[in-house]
């Protein structure tokens, strides 16, 4: 235990000194034309890309990017299936994009609304998900972007044990910038929670008018499903134009710990 306190005054030694390193310059978020995404429509000239969460791709990669950073929170399991939509209007008319109009469909066929901002962020930060996120972070905080992940391990190693040996390696390895859904670590608990609902807030897709040519994009907030399609409907001019997208899921992880297999021995004759 001394050995673990004298390691985390070292630490917290080390991040006051370097501090001061300076923010990181954010990477671009790619945004292709919706058809290069796999789950893509085109209705009326409005063509409309949809990307769920997914725990191993960053939703701004480029679709044929083989290695894309991987966010380092699972929002899926902390209740919350964030959604990428990318709208683009190449029709005549002008088209107005209502959020509270987009819902989708799970795979029993219930179809749910999308969360608002303040709901969002209540889920997420409620959910146990979270708890063991920011647990991990509080001790990845102290090494973060400047020590690296090998410390990251040793300092969870050190605090918690093997189970959060593997979350200070994560933190280690993921903060010191990044793009998309990258939460980082913070300070404490409340520094957490205000980062995940100014990202919630930042990256929201908000009601806005759509011109020829025009194009939007940002995060609807779905409640945790498997979602096998979602429905939008945008107002042009005197009409609605209802659009239903089919969609795949990526894998998510359940987060459900698997039950073990009980050997079975046969008897002898």
């Amino acid at each position: 235990m001394k050995k673990a306190i004298s390691f985390l005054v070292l630490c917290l030694y080390l991040f006051s000194v370097l501090s001061c390193a300076g923010v990181h310059a954010p990477k671009p978020k790619v945004m292709l034309s919706p058809s290069q995404y796999p789950n893509f429509k085109t209705t009326e000239g409005v063509s409309i890309a949809v990307l769920p969460f997914d725990p191993n791709r960053d939703l701004y990669a480029a679709p044929n990017d083989a290695s894309p950073q991987k966010p380092d929170f699972n929002w899926f399991k902390a209740g919350v299936c964030v959604t990428r939509f990318i709208i683009v209007n190449d029709s005549l008319e002008q088209i107005m994009i209502d959020p509270t109009q987009i819902t989708c469909t799970d795979d029993k066929g219930i179809t749910y609304q999308p969360y608002n901002i303040k709901e969002a962020g209540d889920a997420i930060v409620a959910s146990e998900a979270f708890g063991s996120y920011v647990k991990g972070a509080i001790a990845g905080v102290l090494i973060g972007a400047i020590i690296g992940a090998g410390i990251g391990a040793a300092l969870g190693g050190a605090i918690g044990g093997a189970r959060w040996a593997t979350r200070g390696a994560a933190i280690g390895a993921s903060s010191g910038g990044g793009q998309g859904l990258i939460l980082g670590a913070g300070g404490n608990r409340a520094a957490m929670e205000a980062r995940v609902r100014m990202m919630i807030i930042s990256n929201y897709f908000m009601p806005k008018p759509l011109y020829q040519g025009m194009t939007h994009d940002g995060l609807i907030y779905f409640p945790a499903v498997q979602i096998q399609s979602v429905r939008l409907l945008l107002s042009s001019g005197q009409k609605a134009i209802k659009i239903e997208i089919p969609v795949t899921m990526p894998i998510q992880d359940s987060g459900q710990p698997q039950k073990e297999e009980t050997p079975t021995t046969e008897k002898s004759e």
